[in-house]
């Protein structure tokens, strides 16, 4: 008998019954549907946390640290090379100093090694308005930034800061649009070793080049105004010039060549004292973390599928049962012990099919028309957080139809065991 003959024969059969038909195949559906369903947001997790880290870091840049010394151990004092400060709850923290950063520019494969010049600052503040406090970071050219109004192409200029959309709002602009172009003073207190009855202050003048949007990825333009690596060094020296946290940083940034070489950069780093993370060790730190959410609701998916299978070896069972003379008749007629129990394997290949297919495609259903709420919710613009990936629904059609034949092996045995004169003498 043709494999084609059988297959269509076993798709009448199930049609004869229906009702069991459907709910076999709505058993194995649930299956189909949470493991669909935790594929897509697998999927669109790790390609949103990928767009996050490409978004906030530069593949070729490492953000390097000092190892930290271990506990209760000795140091050796060295003033003005780089060592221990204390850190929070009294703990040793180590700094980088510019002796180190002289050392790590000398590896090969780095381009450029950039303190982390952040600066403490008093306030900021426009003419006729109040004063607000600051938080500054630094600018980088290559990380992604969506802007509410204006926009850098390339280096930011010296005198140029990048406001957000907050601190538009409460310097009085009218909108973001209107504070391009304007000016606002930035106020910064020098620190010194000794006790002055006036402190000494300085002010900085910018002109706000654009103002950055709130954004879902670029994390970095939620809270902290932007400036130029070099003005941010010039306010830091004004700070911390002639004090003991002068030319002490607890990060830095090293700018590699070559992306690809990174990991090897952060070996002779590891060799030198110092921890490295790439965008790289971001990435997948959070794909883990992802991973384990996804095997977790995989393992729910499996057991739904699992319960399914005694479904249809129960299913195939009575259907043995209630077609014995139907299968004493087929043998009778010459149909072979192997073509018998290959028929029921196509059944139960077809309650595969069927629980896959309306598993997987009512999960689709579900995720296209949750991903625009997801979306909104959460502020990620164009990012979709459940992706459907064509082949991975294939997969999973697939296996479970072979998984529904594995289940149907034992009934499919029993009825192509048969005897075809005791079949016929079945009532």
């Amino acid at each position: 008998m043709k494999i084609s003959d059988t297959i269509r024969r076993a798709g009448r059969s199930l049609r004869q019954a229906k009702a069991r038909t459907l709910l076999t195949s709505l058993a194995i559906g649930v299956g189909a549907f949470t493991i669909t369903l935790s594929l897509a947001g697998g999927q669109g997790g790790r390609d949103y946390t990928d767009a996050i880290v490409k978004a906030n870091t530069d593949v070729n840049e490492l953000l390097v640290t000092k190892k930290a010394p271990q506990a209760n151990a000795i140091q050796e004092y060295a003033p003005n090379t780089g060592g221990t400060s204390t850190g929070p709850l009294g703990r040793s923290v180590a700094t980088i100093s510019n002796a180190d950063i002289a050392d790590i520019q000398k590896i090969d494969g780095v381009e450029s090694v950039t303190p982390n010049y952040e600066p403490s600052v008093n306030y900021i503040t426009t003419e006729g308005q109040k004063k607000y406090v600051a938080t500054l970071a630094t600018y980088s050219p290559s990380v992604a930034l969506e802007y509410a109004a204006g926009s850098v192409s390339g280096e930011l200029g010296d005198n140029e800061i990048i406001l957000t959309q907050d601190y538009a709002a409460v310097l009085g602009f009218a909108n973001a649009a209107d504070a391009v172009g304007k000016t606002v003073v930035i106020n910064a207190t020098k620190l010194s070793t000794s006790f002055e009855k006036v402190p000494q202050t300085k002010d900085y003048t910018f002109v706000v080049k654009a103002v950055s949007s709130k954004s879902g990825l670029a994390f970095r333009s939620q809270s902290s105004m932007l400036i130029s690596i070099n003005e941010a060094k010039n306010i830091y020296t004004y700070v911390n010039e002639g004090t003991s946290a002068y030319g002490q940083f607890l990060l830095t940034s090293v700018h590699v060549k070559d992306a690809s070489k990174a990991s090897d950069i952060k070996s002779v780093l590891a060799s030198k004292g110092y921890d490295a993370q790439t965008a790289a060790d971001v990435l997948g730190t959070v794909n883990t973390f992802i991973n384990v959410l996804l095997g977790i609701l995989l393992g729910f998916g499996a057991l739904a599928v699992l319960t399914s299978v005694f479904g249809i070896i129960n299913t195939q069972y009575i259907s043995v049962l209630e077609r014995t003379q139907q299968i004493g008749l087929m043998k009778a007629l010459g149909m072979s012990a192997r073509d018998v129990g290959r028929l029921f394997k196509y059944e139960a290949a077809w309650v595969g099919f069927l629980g896959g297919v309306i598993g997987s495609g009512f999960a689709f259903i579900v995720g296209t028309l949750a991903n625009p709420l997801i979306t909104k919710a959460l502020n990620l613009g164009d990012i979709s957080l459940l992706k459907f990936a064509p082949t991975q629904v294939a997969i999973v059609i697939v296996g479970l139809i072979l998984i529904s034949v594995g289940a149907g092996i034992l009934p499919a045995r029993k009825a192509s065991r048969l005897d075809p004169i005791e079949a016929l003498r079945t009532e």
